[in-house]
């Protein structure tokens, strides 16, 4: 298994947050902006964390090191060409910034399959995630080269390399109800995850208290 020290972690925050209404980078949670709950949360675990940003983008301050996609309004596959170019690693857990429960040992769990595979994609509720992946940063011409023949969708890469596709049965082994892959995309569902958050700290808070 490959260590953490050798993977670093991409997100990828160049969305514009349309359905949200305000950006998702800056909306409260845990009591921080999202962004750095979030690189917080995998700084525990991983060396190094960059962020990938629109130009003149407003972000709130984080320690993660902030890059410029080069490509904006071209959507992830852009950003993800950017974040295998700028890390130090030779893999990369690629994420975006919407998913408040994002689970630095599932990214261990995918980092642990990588093997010789160029990437590795969970799937859940018949749905393939390829923003919580594992991607070699040696993808990074093919990304490039997908980009330059006007092929933006990220699972479009996945035909033209080594990928390990990781099931449903599988992920829930490490997460039963799959709150990793929760996405904030609307006022309200910002507003269910910091209930759920509220409640799943309250419990940890009870248990050890026990």
């Amino acid at each position: 298994m490959p260590p953490e020290s050798e993977c670093a972690v991409v997100f990828l925050a160049g969305g514009r947050s349309s359905r949200m209404g305000t950006p998702k980078a800056w909306l409260e949670f845990d009591r921080r902006p999202l962004l750095a709950h979030l690189v917080e949360r995998m700084l525990d675990r991983f060396p190094e964390v960059i962020v990938v940003s629109a130009p003149g983008q407003d972000l709130p301050p984080t320690p993660a090191r902030l890059v410029y996609d080069e490509r904006p309004g071209e959507g992830p596959l852009a950003g993800l060409a950017v974040g295998l170019k700028c890390i130090t690693r030779p893999l990369a857990f690629v994420a975006s910034c919407d998913v408040p429960f994002l689970d630095p040992d599932l990214a261990r769990y995918l980092l642990g399959l990588s093997g010789d595979y160029d990437a590795v994609v969970p799937e859940w509720s018949g749905r393939l995630h390829p923003l919580q992946a594992i991607y070699r940063t040696s993808m990074q011409p093919l990304v490039e080269q997908q980009l330059a023949a006007g092929h933006r969708r990220m699972v479009d890469l996945y035909s033209h390399a080594r990928t390990r596709i990781v099931g449903e049965d599988e992920l829930r082994k490490m997460d039963p109800v799959g709150l990793t892959f929760l996405n904030v995309n609307t006022p309200e569902e910002h507003a269910r995850a910091l209930e759920l958050w509220t409640e799943r700290v309250g419990q940890a808070t009870t248990i050890h208290r026990k």
